[in-house]
Order: structure tokens, then C-alpha cells, then sequence
């Protein structure tokens, strides 16, 4: 004998028989469905709140501190995060499709739509560890840890650690005391070339191996093993001009000899000298710089290698010239007296700031972003254990068109995660 709760059943034409994974205290399979169907969508509702957090964060920083990320985000490949958006928006149509496929009883159809979300997924994740490493490596990480060994333009900066590959300066930094406690130069002391962009001096550089020893006091000692000179100065950098061979940036000169030194400003290693003895000497707010050297390679060199440098001082300023005494000036037929003026283009503005140290509080940006696209990151990896799940049951097919509610529910979260990441591209990648 039929009861009234059976009848409900096959009036909606999805009684309990028609799938065995329809549980008993739901009416039939579109009860189930609806029932799901409103769970996941609070479930997403709780993950937009989840990410509305970051977003907070990003917009506070940005409205406040908007230059950290016109220089930040030059350091983003722009190919990579498009050609990652592209394989979302990809697999958000197949994990559509699988549904569908679900809904037809099609079952190879739905297979072979989870198995290119799942690659899709994969081809994500394989991107942005290409993305990360190169982060790690060149040191552009969050918090305390952001320690950049190149501008975003591909100047080469001395850094605290003093380990990045090609490079070696002479500062030596103080974790401890968080400091630099020897390599640092006023640049007011330093020889410099005032007619020429950037700086210069007058420099005797040489890179020594030493062997490092601890006595019986605990005190350690350096001694020199080798020394080579270097003799070339790097090419200095300005707009529009590069250097033809070798890495980096020049005038346009000719290629590059390496190894070459050159004088690097990061105030995050070398400071402005702002305390009361630099007050003293009248030398407040004078940056200080370090002594680079480039090696035209992309090699690791250890501790034992070191950059020594001594620079010449400035000479003295030559008396000011009356400045009331007529000046002789001579006139050339045809030829005009006023020289042309350059004005700096917005691209040559740009290019001028990517060579340059970062701004203070950059290392925030790279802290939101490691934040914002590591979490949805993991987002991703939860999605492929979905998506492998709903793949083990397609094969044994569980799904059919009465039952298909776990393919539908996967396909709205992998919605959700591909949607978090269209908003993070252009606010990551495309800003300015």
C-alpha cells in the first residue's frame, strides 16, 4: 500500500527509487537538490565575507599609500596573470558544461569536462609557482622579508642580505641591530660627476675572498685570501637608452664589461643620514650609498666573498662667479642661442620611476598580494580535491539526471573562485 509521502515522490517525478543516493528524510531528489543548493549558496555567501577583509585592506592601502603600487605592480608579469585568466574563465565553461552533462545522463561528456577542469587547475597553480619562485628569488616578498635585488625597470640594487645572484656590495647589514654597520658612503663625500643623470665617483673597488675564523674569546675574524680588482664602471641608466648586450641598463655605449661596479641608492639599506653626528657635519638628509658590482651572470656567490671600495672624497666647490659680470657670449650667423628643451614623456616618467628605489611601506603591497592570491590559491587546491571527488563518482556513475546536485554545487564554488580572480587581476596586475 502506498502511502501520501510516496505519492508526493512520483508526483515530482524523482520518488526515492530513482537514485539509491537520495536520502530518506528528503521528499524526493528535487527537495535534496533545493536543499543543497541553498546550502552552498550561504557557504559562497561566508567565502565572499571571508575575502571582503583582503579587499578592505588593499583599498585602505591604496587610497593612502597609492605610489607603493604604481611601483609595485610593475613588478607583476602582466602575461602571466592574463594568460591565468584565461584558463579560469576556460575552466568556469567546462565545470558549466559537466553539469549539463550530468543533467543528460551524458556520462564520457561529464569525464571529459571535470578532467580539463581539474588540468585547467593544474595549468593555474603550474603559473603561478613560476610566478613565486621568481618572487622568492629575487627576494620580493612580504613584511620584513622584502628585500628587492632589481628595480622594476632591472636596476640592481644593494640589499641586506648581500646574496643576490650577479651582484655583491659592499654594505654589511646588522639583523640584529637592524642596521648597516659598515659599506655605506655619504654621498655628499663621494666624487660625483654633476653634469652627468645618476651618480658617480671616483672609486677603488676590489672583490676579495676571505676566510673567516672564531677565536678562543668567541670573536670572529676575516682574512684575506685573494683580491681582484675591478676596474669598469657600470653604464649609467637613462631614459629610452639601453644597453646593447649584457643584462641591465646603460647609454647605449656599447656592451657591457663585465664585472663592473657602480654606486646604488636603497634607503632601505643605506639610509639618509638624519642622527645628531650627521647633524653635526651639516650632513643631514644626505642619502647614503653603497658600491655595487655587477657580474653579467646570474651565479650565487657565498660569504666569503666580499666587496671592498675606497672612494675619493668630493673635491671642493669652486668659488661662484660674479654673478652681475656681463658674460661673453658668442653669436654664430644662423644659429639659434637657446638650446631645446626635452620634456619628459609619461613613458619616460614611468621608466625613470621603475629604475628607482621602492617607496616606503612597498613591502606592504607584496604582503596583499601574497595574502589575497595565496589564499586564493588554496581556493583552488580545495577546488581539485572537488573536482577529483566528483571524477572518482562520474566513473563509477553515480550521477544521473534525478541525482546530479554534487556537480552542480562543485561547479558553483569553481565559479566563485574564478570570479575572486577576475577582481584580483586588473586590481593586481593592471593598476597604475
Amino acid at each position: 500500500m502506498s502511502t501520501a509521502h510516496d505519492a508526493h515522490g512520483d508526483a515530482h517525478g524523482h520518488g526515492h527509487h530513482g537514485s539509491p543516493f537520495i536520502a530518506h528524510h528528503y521528499d524526493d531528489a528535487l527537495h535534496q537538490f533545493d536543499s543543497g543548493k541553498l546550502g552552498i549558496w550561504l557557504f559562497l555567501a561566508q567565502e565572499v565575507l571571508f575575502f571582503s577583509a583582503l579587499f578592505v585592506a588593499y583599498v585602505l592601502y591604496r587610497v593612502h599609500h597609492g605610489e607603493i603600487y604604481s611601483y609595485a605592480h610593475k613588478y607583476l608579469d602582466v602575461k602571466y596573470g592574463a594568460i591565468n585568466t584565461g584558463i579560469l574563465i576556460f575552466s568556469s565553461l567546462t565545470a558549466a558544461w559537466s553539469v549539463r552533462c550530468a543533467q543528460l545522463g551524458q556520462k564520457k561528456g561529464l569525464i571529459l569536462c571535470i578532467v580539463v577542469t581539474i588540468a585547467c587547475a593544474f595549468g593555474f597553480l603550474g603559473i603561478k609557482y613560476i610566478e613565486y619562485s621568481h618572487k622568492i628569488h629575487e627576494q620580493l616578498l612580504f613584511g620584513r622579508y622584502f628585500d628587492p635585488c632589481v628595480s622594476p625597470g632591472g636596476n640592481e640594487f644593494i640589499t641586506k642580505s648581500n646574496e643576490c645572484p650577479g651582484t655583491k656590495g659592499t654594505p654589511k647589514w646588522d639583523f640584529g641591530a637592524g642596521k648597516a654597520v659598515d659599506g655605506c658612503f655619504e654621498s655628499g663625500k663621494i666624487d660625483q660627476d654633476a653634469h652627468t643623470e645618476g651618480v658617480q665617483a671616483s672609486c677603488t673597488v676590489n672583490e676579495v675572498k676571505v676566510q673567516t675564523s672564531r677565536g678562543a674569546d668567541g670573536k670572529v675574524t676575516e682574512t684575506e685570501v685573494s683580491k681582484r680588482p675591478i676596474t669598469e664602471m657600470c653604464p649609467v641608466w637613462t631614459p629610452g637608452h639601453h644597453a646593447e648586450g649584457g643584462e641591465g641598463h646603460g647609454e647605449g655605449h656599447g656592451a657591457h664589461k663585465f664585472p663592473c661596479w657602480k654606486v646604488s641608492y636603497q634607503p632601505a639599506v643605506c639610509p639618509d643620514l638624519t642622527d645628531a653626528t650627521a647633524r653635526a657635519r651639516g650632513a643631514a638628509g644626505r642619502p647614503q650609498v653603497g658600491i655595487l658590482v655587477e657580474y653579467g651572470d646570474h651565479e650565487e656567490r657565498g660569504h666569503d666573498i666580499v666587496i671592498k671600495a675606497d672612494c675619493k672624497e668630493a673635491p671642493k666647490a669652486t668659488e661662484p662667479a660674479d654673478a652681475l659680470a656681463d658674460a661673453e657670449q658668442k653669436l654664430v650667423l644662423g644659429k639659434s642661442t637657446v638650446g631645446e628643451s626635452h620634456e619628459i614623456s609619461a613613458h619616460e616618467q614611468h621608466e625613470i620611476e621603475s629604475m628607482g628605489p621602492p617607496p616606503e611601506h612597498t613591502n606592504m603591497f607584496f604582503t596583499i598580494y601574497f595574502a589575497m592570491t595565496g589564499l586564493h590559491g588554496i581556493h583552488v587546491i580545495a577546488g581539485i580535491i572537488v573536482f577529483l571527488w566528483l571524477l572518482i563518482r562520474a566513473l563509477k556513475g553515480h550521477f544521473t539526471p534525478d541525482y546530479f546536485g554534487p556537480v552542480d554545487f562543485g561547479a558553483l564554488y569553481w565559479h566563485i573562485v574564478d570570479l575572486i580572480w577576475i577582481f584580483l587581476f586588473p586590481l593586481l596586475y593592471l593598476i597604475h
